[in-house]
């Protein structure tokens, strides 16, 4: 079947995608939705988006596509979909161009699986009934597997209406690095306002001597120290498939590892957020606010959805906080 649509985390990658698709603006902005997580874990690709938008004459226009190749993730077609960006809507006749484009260049590029959401619908402001018709013409022919991820499930969770509606608040209510008047900031996510506090945030590190690709990288290789499992579960691809090599039992845990558990994951947060500049600005600029993981999947790290867990992960960011606040001064 060369379409398939599923439900789950595009960044995961479960289906092993060899590409990533996804609608882009004209003028160089990737502020939102899905375009934002790829302008974090692509940053030499946004460069050159920027570049290219920005270019006299222009370099990147609607219903153009433009591959990027990466040697170490999923490549990414930047599809031109809407011209501009917040309140423009974007356009039926250029999603169609794009993705014709697209299925071209995979082509000549051999690819045979590529991953996109439901682009031009959210921000785009466009009907997904009228945009997955124009999916299933496009590809319907196509040699290779489209993934459409039809349902967005962020990875290991499943979301409440109220953990929905929270979320949305805590998006009106304050961008990040700004606290505005608020006593709590929850997050979770990487989509989160404060979806740089996830472990799952691609905010590479280095510590013992090695470059870490997330938190969750390091504190889950953390469990094997000293074994073959570390470094695989550092080479890992996604933070999601170190995670549940980590959660694993068919790999030895090291013997000590519920009394060092909380040091390892202050090593890891204090290492996150000292080697990245505009996270350290951010984490600063919550002033005296509580930071708590908002989750009903877990009691210890998170505060288990109704705030009966430790939150230990939120109060280990509000440590490092501290810390960072007291060698500033």
């Amino acid at each position: 079947m060369p379409i398939e649509f599923v439900a789950g985390d595009l960044f995961e990658n479960a289906y092993n995608a060899q590409a990533f698709g996804h609608g882009c603006n004209c003028q160089g902005s990737m502020g939102a939705g899905v375009a934002k997580t790829l302008r974090a874990l692509y940053p030499e690709m946004y460069e050159e988006y920027r570049r290219r938008c920005k270019a006299e004459p222009r370099e990147f226009n609607l219903g153009e596509c433009w591959l990027w190749k990466s040697n170490e993730r999923p490549w990414v077609f930047n599809l031109g979909t809407q011209e501009g960006y917040w309140r423009a809507r974007a356009s039926y006749e250029a999603i169609e161009t794009s993705l014709r484009k697209m299925s071209g260049q995979a082509d000549a590029e051999k690819l045979s699986r590529i991953a996109i959401p439901r682009i031009g619908v959210g921000y785009g402001g466009l009907s997904w009934k009228k945009v997955r018709a124009i999916v299933e013409d496009v590809f319907a022919n196509w040699p290779g597997t489209l993934i459409v991820y039809e349902v967005y499930e962020p990875a290991s969770t499943s979301r409440t209406e109220a953990e929905s509606s929270d979320r949305f608040d805590s998006r009106r209510k304050g961008r990040p690095g700004d606290a505005g008047d608020r006593s709590v900031i929850q997050f979770y996510t990487v989509s989160d306002s404060y979806g740089c506090f996830s472990n799952f945030s691609p905010h590479p590190f280095r510590l013992n001597g090695k470059m870490w690709p997330t938190s969750e990288h390091y504190f889950q290789a953390q469990k094997f120290a000293g074994t073959d499992s570390e470094e695989e579960i550092r080479q890992a691809k996604s933070p999601m498939i170190a995670a549940r090599m980590g959660r694993s039992r068919k790999r030895p845990l090291r013997k000590d590892w519920e009394s060092v558990k909380d040091r390892i994951m202050h090593e890891a947060v204090l290492a996150k957020f000292t080697q990245h500049v505009e996270l350290r600005e951010t984490l600063l600029a919550t002033g005296n606010v509580q930071i708590v993981e908002h989750t009903e999947n877990d009691a210890y790290w998170g505060d288990a959805g109704d705030g009966s867990g430790k939150n230990r992960l939120g109060q280990i960011l509000m440590r490092v906080r501290e810390e960072l606040r007291s060698t500033s001064e």
